[in-house]
């Protein structure tokens, strides 16, 4: 993992951190790549939308789903981890961690080492999720307690998202420690939130649901000026990042991004159909409607589609094939989609402010492709 120096580093020529052009790829598909795994994805979007989205949907439906939400994102961030440390690795980290802890002739020199090892591999962690944009974590009180099991709990200022945030420090905590947690969180000032593990059963078991879809990404046709140092189009590098806070800021629109893995957002939703039933396809997208056109303006729209996509491919949501648009209706195919609930509540709204209507119908179908198709009507 790099050091806190390079994550810091930053392009001369257009100031994005270079560990993101380093990592990401923007294709010509609408597609963000990871450059050492290109058939796998991330998105640059708008982080205040995921926990809205959620509590927008608990609105809909009338129901909790925070506990279906950090589960769902916990076992895919599990699985992650899991894959990227074999099991010999994290075995041997939680054994020589128990093993420093109970030995008394060492004393206070085991106990400096396991803190000195703890701390350096928790905070590159967190300095990575600075440059992602997902808040200014630190380390939490047991560290400064003496606790065997220090990073179980973390401090965060503006979290990109409480909801994943609580997932993702369970995930970790679960794949290095081999055993069940449960994960709580408070608010401790402003926009400080505490975050802390510990040993238990989950509050919900999900059901094995089926693995997520993977598909050839098919190529496209979208253009950027590249920085010609790190390769970053030049959209992106406009973004502020603030390394301090751990927060990307779009200056145009006021609005913080974060970069993250659009698998999260999909498994989740995934689940929640598969636990509360058929309804909960419309209900996302009816509460990503309502949070796009509270927020959104005319400015984001253009009859040609051009502004639209723009706005999906430089999310990495995928590569706008066709888009035909009038007074009665939008009809449009994205190649290489991920979030489609979200892309398609995104469309409804824009559609919506552009046509002057409070109202539309949206129907939708993601093909085994990976094409979604749209089709708005007022």
């Amino acid at each position: 993992m790099p050091d806190r120096s390079s994550l810091r580093s930053r392009c001369p020529s257009c100031h994005v951190p270079l560990f993101i052009g380093k990592e990401l790829w923007w294709g010509d598909d609408g597609v963000i790549h990871l450059a050492r795994s290109p058939h796998n994805r991330m998105v640059l979007y708008e982080s205040n939308i995921i926990d809205n989205l959620f509590r927008g949907v608990e609105e809909i439906i009338g129901l909790s789903i925070e506990h279906i939400v950090i589960e769902s994102r916990r076992r895919e961030v599990r699985k992650y981890i899991e894959g990227v440390f074999p099991a010999w690795i994290r075995r041997n980290v939680a054994a020589l961690n128990e093993a420093l802890s109970g030995m008394p002739v060492l004393g206070g020199m085991a106990a400096l080492a396991r803190r000195s090892l703890g701390k350096a591999l928790t905070n590159r962690v967190f300095e990575v999720g600075r440059v992602y944009g997902y808040g200014d974590a630190r380390l939490g009180p047991l560290w400064e307690e003496g606790d065997v099991h220090p990073w179980r709990s973390t401090v965060v200022r503006r979290p990109y998202s409480i909801l994943f945030f609580a997932a993702e420090c369970l995930a970790s905590v679960e794949a290095f420690e081999g055993r069940e947690h449960r994960v709580s969180y408070r608010r401790l000032e402003d926009e400080v939130y505490l975050f802390e593990v510990q040993p238990g059963e989950h509050p919900v078991a999900l059901r094995e649901r089926l693995e997520r879809r993977r598909y050839p990404f098919k190529p496209g046709d979208v253009h950027y000026e590249r920085c010609p140092e790190c390769g970053v189009p030049r959209e992106v590098a406009r973004l502020d990042w603030d390394l301090e806070k751990g927060i990307i800021n779009d200056p145009e629109s006021g609005r913080r991004m974060a970069l993250f893995g659009p698998h999260a957002v999909d498994a989740v939703l995934r689940d929640l159909e598969a636990e509360l039933g058929e309804e909960v396809p419309a209900a996302v997208v009816e509460a990503q409607r309502r949070y796009v056109k509270s927020r959104a303006g005319g400015e984001n729209w253009r009859r040609s589609g051009t502004t639209f996509l723009r706005m999906g491919a430089l999310r990495g949501l995928g590569c706008v094939a066709r888009f035909e648009a009038d007074e009665k209706r939008l009809s449009v195919t994205i190649h290489n989609a991920c979030m489609p609930h979200l892309s398609v509540g995104m469309a409804q709204a824009l559609y919506e402010i552009a046509m002057g209507r409070d109202r539309s119908e949206a129907h939708w179908c993601l093909r085994d492709d990976g094409d979604l198709e749209m089709e708005i009507t007022v």
